[in-house]
């Protein structure tokens, strides 16, 4: 029997976010199907944060420069400790000691000492401690916080939600072009989900108030902790579905 290709595409924007479109092809008189896609997502909180604390340490030698930095990075884990737990981790991140030179105006370099930089790694999934994390570690010697980043561990929970959510709006979106082409849905061909979470590092990161405070004369214990506020991560959902058509 002879092919009848036909192509109908819709686009459907609707509220809260969620894009939609819709492909009909018919294959042949007697069976054709349509294609359907569907999103769906959420903005969650961030559960996850990830931080460093380094210091660097300059010295004539590389072992003064060494056992300087080492007694440094031994007071800034021991401040730290007092936050780890079941959902704290302490690792160490990186490790670097290199030869400075000066030179002159014939490009002969002259060894003026070394530089040892070390840093630890804390993740840990009590967010709302993280200020009082970057203030102790601060107070016990560390030089640069940095590599402040948030992510959101998903238990399945938002995802399960949001692929149901968008299997339906899949299947409504089928059953409308089908609908509107005097064709009845039949069954499913295919179905294809997927769910991610967007990466999002947006942080406002504040030690303002306390160093301002303390410039004033107020005690360490008056003063503000450091304010760290993570923006909103999204958790997406998709669903490409494919309808037997009659």
């Amino acid at each position: 029997m002879k092919k009848i290709l036909a192509l109908i595409c819709l686009a459907i924007i609707v509220s809260q976010g969620a894009v939609y479109s819709a492909a009909i092809e018919k294959v042949t008189e007697e069976r054709g199907y349509i294609s359907s896609s569907a999103e769906k997502d959420k903005d969650v909180y961030p559960n996850v944060a990830e931080i460093s604390f380094t210091k660097e340490t300059t010295e004539k030698t590389i072992e003064l420069a060494s056992t300087k930095n080492k007694e440094v990075m031994a007071e800034i884990t021991k401040s730290l400790q007092a936050y780890k737990n079941d959902n704290t981790e302490i690792r160490t991140g990186n490790y670097s000691a290199n030869p400075n030179y000066t030179y002159n105006s014939k490009n002969k370099r002259t060894l003026t000492g070394y530089t040892v930089v070390n840093s630890i790694t804390v993740k840990t999934k009590d967010t709302e401690k993280l200020g009082k994390m970057i203030d102790a570690a601060i107070k016990a010697g560390a030089d640069r916080v940095g590599s402040l980043s948030f992510s959101y561990q998903n238990d399945g929970s938002v995802c399960k939600d949001l692929i149901i959510q968008a299997t339906k709006d899949a299947q409504d979106i089928a059953q409308m072009a089908a609908k509107t082409t005097n064709q009845v849905i039949k069954g499913v061909k295919t179905l294809n989900t997927s769910c991610y979470v967007q990466s999002n590092n947006s942080v406002s990161y504040r030690n303002f108030a306390k160093a301002s405070a303390m410039s004033m004369g107020a005690t360490e214990d008056a003063a503000a902790e450091t304010s760290v506020v993570p923006g909103k991560i999204k958790v997406k959902a998709n669903v490409h579905a494919e309808f037997y058509v009659k």
